[in-house]
């Protein structure tokens, strides 16, 4: 064995020695345990991993039972909200019927105009505040809007009240009541203006076409009680929408009144009995969507076969109606002027200080008359047969009640009804819809 050699750049190595020192096989065994310190490390981030999506699941999961919850708190709230709008519009209508009766009808004597209850006050959750006691609801500034937003503010209810009377009634049922004739005539002058003409000059999806007259006949067989169709005893003035009807505007005809109904892949039969809702009037041959968003708002279905049609009202384009039905001849060339109609409404709201005050059917025709219009004096004089009127009891209420962000509609059709003269009643609930 040769000796070790040493000098000035340090002691000397052996011949087997390397770098680094120590033996090869202590070097293996530090080689081999390195990897074993980092699977310790690699187990803690993997577990971590696992335990942080398990906690945004848990965490989601909360939160979406807690949204779930809280949507159905509000909407429960909401819809007992819009129920407690229309409690209130039945309270308010029931005092409209006191007033009404505090004002009776005298034969030959004028009928002195009564105040609108309904029209004056605002029917929503102040007005409540305001006749129950409690705490007012937040104003809409407050919350972040305007006095003009659209809707209820949240936690408050608002309702909108509608006059049925001053609808078109197509019920085409009233046979015995001297009133049918002009109701027929009040319906064509609705459809009959030549704009509406796309309505009528086209055929259906099962290649069927529908007139206007034929509209009105098809109307009367869904509600007559018999299986053949009727036909139309009345007169028409060329070119014009002018119509002559006896008391009773049908006949018996010979056809089958279910041929309109045959023809499509969904056959049915007319239903012989009274429609209960409006959405009933889409099952009539004829009557679709597009005449539905043309008209459907200027008709009703909830009166009773007696009903008269109410002349308070507001809306131009019923003003412009009502002055067509009652003019004579109805074909009278101002009635075609666009400023005529701004001009009737003018009046109308000028003499009803904005719809307060109610106008009786005579009023209502000298009003036309000053704008030189000639009425038909008969149509507006009081009677049994005369088919106009200045009370009504069949309502409308499309109630709305918010609660956060969750609002609940129901839309309710009311008829106010006495058991016995003097007692009133909160009116009885002919349609219900939630929405």
């Amino acid at each position: 064995m040769r000796p070790a050699i040493s000098g000035p750049l340090g002691p000397a190595r052996s011949p087997g020695a390397r770098p680094g020192g120590g033996s090869p096989a202590g070097r293996r065994g530090a080689a081999g345990r390195a990897p074993e310190r980092g699977a310790a490390l690699l187990v803690v981030m993997v577990a971590v991993a696992i335990l942080t999506a398990l906690a945004v699941d848990l965490a989601y999961e909360t939160r979406v039972s807690l949204q779930i919850a809280g949507n159905a708190r509000d909407e429960l709230k909401a819809t007992y909200l819009a129920k407690g709008g229309i409690a209130l519009s039945r309270l308010v209508l029931s005092f409209q019927q006191e007033v009404d009766d505090a004002f009776p009808r005298i034969p030959g004597a004028p009928s002195p105009p009564r105040p609108q209850l309904w029209r004056l006050m605002s029917v929503d959750s102040e007005l409540a505040a305001g006749l129950l006691g409690g705490a007012p609801s937040p104003r809409a500034e407050e919350a972040g809007g305007t006095a003009a937003a659209a809707g209820p503010r949240p936690g408050a209810f608002q309702v909108a009240i509608e006059d049925e009377g001053t609808k078109m009634n197509v019920q085409l049922d009233g046979l015995g009541t001297g009133l049918l004739g002009a109701q027929v005539q009040a319906l064509y002058q609705l459809v009959c203006d030549s704009r509406w003409d796309a309505l009528f000059d086209r055929e259906d999806e099962n290649r069927l076409r529908v007139s206007r007259q034929d509209l009105l006949v098809y109307l009367r067989d869904w509600v007559d009680e018999d299986e053949t169709t009727s036909a139309l005893a009345a007169s028409f003035t060329p070119g014009g929408c002018a119509m002559l009807t006896p008391p009773n505007p049908f006949e018996a005809g010979f056809g089958d009144e279910n041929y309109p109904y045959d023809r499509g892949d969904d056959r049915y039969r007319a239903k012989n009995a009274r429609m209960d809702s409006l959405a009933e009037l889409h099952l009539v041959a004829g009557v679709g969507d597009a005449f539905m968003a043309a008209f459907g708002d200027a008709m009703t279905v909830y009166l009773t076969p007696d009903a008269k049609r109410n002349v308070n009202t507001t809306d131009r384009s019923r003003l412009l109606e009502l002055a067509r039905i009652i003019a004579d001849p109805p074909d009278q060339p101002l009635l075609a002027d666009p400023a005529f109609a701004e001009r009737l409404q003018k009046l109308v709201l000028e003499r009803t200080f904005n719809g307060i005050l109610s106008l009786s059917p005579a009023d209502f025709g000298q009003l036309v008359e000053s704008l030189v219009v000639s009425v038909d004096a008969s149509l507006l004089a009081e009677g049994p047969k005369s088919p106009f009127t200045d009370r009504s009891s069949v309502f409308r209420l499309r109630a709305a009640g918010r609660a956060g962000d969750v609002v609940k509609t129901l839309d309710v059709v009311l008829r106010m009804e006495k058991i016995q003269p003097g007692v009133p009643m909160p009116g009885r609930l002919v349609h219900w819809r939630e929405e």
